[in-house]
């Protein structure tokens, strides 16, 4: 069928599918899966958008015992994304992952690009990869000692392989880790210099071009070469606050920083200098405009809301914000709402934790096959 229609209308209909459905359809012919697989074909995609909440309150009338402190879920795309008009915004669905037979036994602690990482403390440590977007999932050895701290790194767009970094212990200025490393299939022992005290470095961190990149209160970003396990110091333009984060635009490191009021953000310009600029300012009143032109739709009669920063999106200037039961995508150029979508709600007390930006592509297709 797919020699009859014709390569051009078949990826007309491919980009119109669902992710799921793309991951399965790669088994149809070798015409699909290399339809699928081809870098114009992903171009045309749009990114998955997808994230971790933490739920504060039981749902559904459970107790906390039943439940899923965490789960996952993706957002779907509203119709509108494109035309600036919001409509109803799109709607993040929490994933079924009852494909994955040690759900209710562990707990996701990290994600990243599409791949998640669960884990369980008893009978014994245990960790396991899950692709929810291909619904497979791997166990990974033991490490052998006991983890304080467990971070997953993975790129679709480079490689189908993903480390595990798992911090075992705090030295003065630097850390004990274990890797693993799903090319080679095995655990490495390290030792990190930080080149600052450890008391100084925070949890608010992130993966990108095989390094982690972790914020310090002292006012420094660490950079952490996952393939030496090199550490570079880089000062900050503002200090770190729990509101802060570090992402990436563009291939360049950018940091958002608020003082309350408003949100900053701030881009790499030169790292041996710590030269930052200004890239743009956000506030309250740019999101909601005291003469109600704004397109975001909240509840009527409400507190002034308030909104957090998640994640830069990685190939335009557009920001992901959080206010309670929704994620707001605003594009800094345009200077208006580009996109919302409702992520559970503000009454059952879901809290969204992390959120990734990522493009299908033949490494997640791949990977855990």
């Amino acid at each position: 069928m797919d020699g009859e229609m014709g390569e051009d209308v078949l990826s007309e209909i491919l980009v119109r599918l669902p992710h799921k459905s793309l991951a399965r359809f790669q088994c149809v012919s070798t015409t699909w899966r290399g339809l699928i697989a081809a870098d114009y074909l992903r171009r045309r995609l749009p990114l998955i958008t997808s994230g971790v909440l933490f739920h504060d309150a039981p749902r559904d009338g459970a107790s906390r015992g039943r439940q899923q402190a965490y789960t996952y879920a993706c957002a779907s795309s509203s119709s509108s994304s494109s035309s600036g008009d919001n409509g109803d915004g799109g709607v993040a669905e929490a994933d079924d992952m009852a494909f994955f037979s040690c759900h209710g036994t562990s707990s996701i602690i990290d994600g990243c690009n599409g791949l998640l990482l669960y884990y369980a403390s008893s009978p014994r440590q245990a960790f396991h990869v899950v692709i929810p977007t291909t619904r497979r999932w791997a166990a990974l050895p033991s490490p052998t000692k006991k983890t304080l701290l467990s971070v997953l790194s993975f790129d679709p767009s480079a490689s189908p392989h993903y480390r595990v970094v798992c911090f075992t212990g705090w030295l003065p200025r630097g850390a004990t880790v274990e890797v693993f490393d799903s090319e080679r299939g095995a655990w490495r022992e390290h030792r990190l210099d930080f080149g600052l005290d450890s008391d100084a470095m925070s949890a608010t961190m992130h993966c990108y071009g095989g390094a982690l990149h972790v914020l310090a209160y002292s006012g420094h970003v660490v950079r952490i070469d996952l393939a030496t396990m090199a550490c570079t110091v880089t000062a900050l333009p503002a200090p770190v606050s729990y509101r802060a984060r570090g992402g990436h635009c563009r291939g360049r490191l950018r940091y958002a920083s608020s003082d309350g009021a408003r949100l900053r953000f701030w881009e790499l310009v030169d790292a041996g200098k710590s030269e930052w600029t200004l890239k743009h300012e956000l506030g309250i009143s740019d999101l909601v405009p005291d003469d109600g032109s704004s397109s975001l739709l909240l509840p009527q009669d409400t507190a002034p809301p308030t909104f957090l920063f998640m994640a830069f999106h990685p190939d335009r200037e557009v920001v992901y914000l959080w206010t309670p039961g929704k994620l707001v995508a605003f594009d800094m150029a345009e200077r208006r709402v580009e996109e919302e979508w409702a992520f559970g709600s503000a009454e059952e007390g879901a809290q969204l934790i992390q959120i990734w930006l990522f493009p299908f592509s033949r490494h997640l297709a791949s990977c855990l096959a």
